[in-house]
């Protein structure tokens, strides 16, 4: 049997919803993920409602949760219930959707108004903390000396 404490996804980054906006897909997916979650809501609210009255006809006081198995519904004492798992920072992937490369070269990297000294448009620069900014600050200074 598998392990079943193995990952099974890792997150590649996050991106702001504004880059996203310019999929030409995008739309569609908004409209039925809406959907889907105004139903998966009422789903879980009637569920609740049938838990309940299960519990109490069945006279059970302890947690019970139930599942639909063709024409039977299997009802099962729930034991301990599943951790929730941490997650991590990752990366954010909006450089992915600028319109100017990364990496420039030569004269080109004089950064102009609204850009990075690499040439990198403001918006496109990757956030980055404080120390992690003054690092690279002071690298900077030093391989131009």
């Amino acid at each position: 049997m598998a392990d079943q404490e193995a990952a099974k996804t890792r997150t590649i980054g996050y991106l702001p919803i504004e880059r996203v906006r310019s999929l030409v897909s995008w739309d569609e997916y908004l409209d039925k993920s809406t959907k889907l979650s105004i139903l998966r809501t009422e789903t879980q609210k009637a569920k609740n409602s049938v838990r309940d009255d299960l519990k109490q006809r069945l006279g059970e006081k302890g947690e019970i949760d139930f599942v639909a198995e063709g024409d039977r519904i299997r009802v099962f004492q729930v034991f301990r219930k599943q951790p929730q798992v941490r997650r991590t920072k990752r990366p954010d992937l909006s450089l992915s959707f600028c319109e100017q490369p990364l990496v420039e070269t030569g004269s080109e990297m004089n950064g102009g108004p609204g850009e990075t000294e690499q040439g990198i448009p403001e918006d496109c620069a990757p956030a980055l903390d404080p120390i992690t900014e003054r690092l690279t600050t002071l690298m900077r200074d030093r391989m131009g000396r």
